[in-house]
């Protein structure tokens, strides 16, 4: 079923949509939501209206209290049982019924998939394309579905959109075998269908000049000279005016303009996006947090080698020690709104609690860690971060048991198990069990007989007992 248009409504849906958005500049959600609702039901392919009620529904569930968002369970039960019930036979009630559970919880996951899953038995692919966003901007690191997003996305012959996704997923997952390969795909469909390949009668029809030829291959690179990052830019500047609304150019723009040093006119991109799509984008939140940062290291670095060359200048001294202060700040003030606002992602709780280490905040940074032990990616870093922890605070056998817990799972003596072990030994060392401790530095110097000051501690003897 193809997308309708606004112009393309039946009468009666339109006055509808018409009186939701009168109804959003009042503030009046509710009735918004009916007619948003009541409009989607005579006309399901209306992607404007469904976007429009998304963005209503969160902002609902935003300004409603803890209390009433607790009660949402019960009524999204018997929504979710309905619309997996008629589904297979009738996808768009299924949809109706999948649209109110979302104005109960407009993050539910299990509604969301659903509602992804009838679109697409319905034959509505940019519905469940909207749907599957709206979904991966929520669970950043669900790549599975962020999978089923990028094919729906190819399906549709959006290469631009899918290969921004299967960037998402290679940013989670770099060893992600299959989105390595699909973003080269999807790269080469992409320069293919914008370069008129498949009606094309030769390799001239396509390269009309050598500029074009130029950009496709600029395109195609990883590794951006700054001439090539500026061509870009110019490049993108030009698609923009042709489609100035595009969330896939301005955001490539915050990139290109970022990657070139011009922060201030990245953030002016990527901020407006960000503001545009209500805060839901965890991925683009934290690209404008590492542009702010980035901001300020660059700053401090040039300010630290000047320093290097005027160590006497105490003014400059105290700027770079205001800058510091100003970057750790921004760094922690970062990390803990990302926290606050996705709570149940681990990755960004490992994060705080480097900051906290950083800042010699021990109890903080236990808190944080004893979280993210929980996210397979950090559960290693977390064990040994727990592990230096406790040492801290004097609590060596707690220190032991976090350490033992990381060595189990590495199998090979590498940088990693190396640092472990050493850490392990000097817990031992510090409760005066020097046998153990020596064990542990022995199995270092067995692979690396330098390895920091192994050598001297397996030199030494145990004190003879008494």
């Amino acid at each position: 079923m193809p997308e309708k248009t606004l112009d393309q409504l039946n009468r009666t849906a339109y006055e509808q949509y018409q009186k939701a958005i009168s109804a959003v500049e009042r503030n009046n959600f509710d009735y918004a939501i009916e007619m948003l609702q009541q409009c989607l039901t005579l006309e399901p392919a209306f992607l404007q209206g469904r976007k429009h009620l998304r963005a209503v529904q969160m902002k609902r569930a935003e300004s409603q209290g803890s209390l009433k968002r607790a009660m949402t369970g019960a009524k999204l039960q018997p929504l979710l049982l309905r619309a997996r019930a008629t589904l297979s036979k009738n996808p768009t009630e299924a949809m109706a019924a999948l649209e109110q559970a979302l104005t109960e919880d407009p993050k539910n996951a299990q509604a969301l998939l659903l509602l992804a899953e009838a679109a697409e038995t319905a034959g509505m692919a940019e519905v469940a394309a909207q749907t599957l966003e709206h979904y991966c901007k929520i669970n950043p690191r669900d790549t599975k579905n962020a999978h089923w997003l990028a094919r729906t996305y190819t399906a549709l012959a959006r290469h631009d959109l899918a290969r921004v996704v299967y960037d998402r997923i290679l940013q989670v997952n770099p060893a992600d075998f299959d989105a390595q390969k699909a973003v080269k795909d999807v790269t080469a469909k992409g320069a293919m269908q914008v370069g008129g390949w498949d009606g094309a009668k030769s390799y001239r029809d396509v390269m009309k000049d050598k500029q074009e030829a130029i950009a496709l291959e600029q395109e195609s690179r990883v590794v951006r000279a700054e001439d090539m990052i500026e061509n870009l830019i110019q490049e993108n500047l030009v698609k923009l005016q042709s489609d100035p609304e595009s969330p896939v150019i301005r955001r490539e723009l915050g990139k290109l303009y970022g990657q070139k040093g011009e922060y201030d006119r990245a953030l002016e991109y990527l901020e407006v996006l960000f503001a545009s799509e209500a805060g839901t984008d965890p991925t683009l939140e934290k690209e404008i947090s590492d542009i702010r940062e980035k901001r300020i290291s660059d700053v401090l670095a040039i300010k630290k080698q000047h320093l290097q060359s005027q160590p006497d200048n105490t003014a400059l001294q105290a700027e770079v020690e205001n800058l510091e202060r100003e970057f750790a700040a921004l760094q922690l003030k970062d990390a803990l709104r990302l926290v606050e606002k996705y709570p149940n992602d681990l990755m960004y709780r490992y994060d705080l609690g480097v900051l906290y280490m950083k800042t010699a905040d021990v109890q903080n940074a236990i808190e944080q860690f004893q979280r993210s032990v929980g996210q397979p990616q950090r559960r290693i870093p977390s064990l040994n971060y727990l592990g230096q922890c406790f040492q801290e605070l004097g609590l060596h056998d707690l220190a032991i048991d976090q350490y033992s817990k990381a060595i189990e799972d590495l199998p090979l003596m590498d940088s990693i198990k190396k640092e472990i072990t050493y850490n392990l030994g000097c817990a031992y060392e510090a409760l005066g069990d020097t046998e153990k401790a020596v064990a542990e530095f022995k199995k270092i110097a067995a692979v690396d007989f330098g390895y920091r000051d192994v050598r001297a501690k397996i030199s030494r003897r145990p004190a003879p007992k008494a």
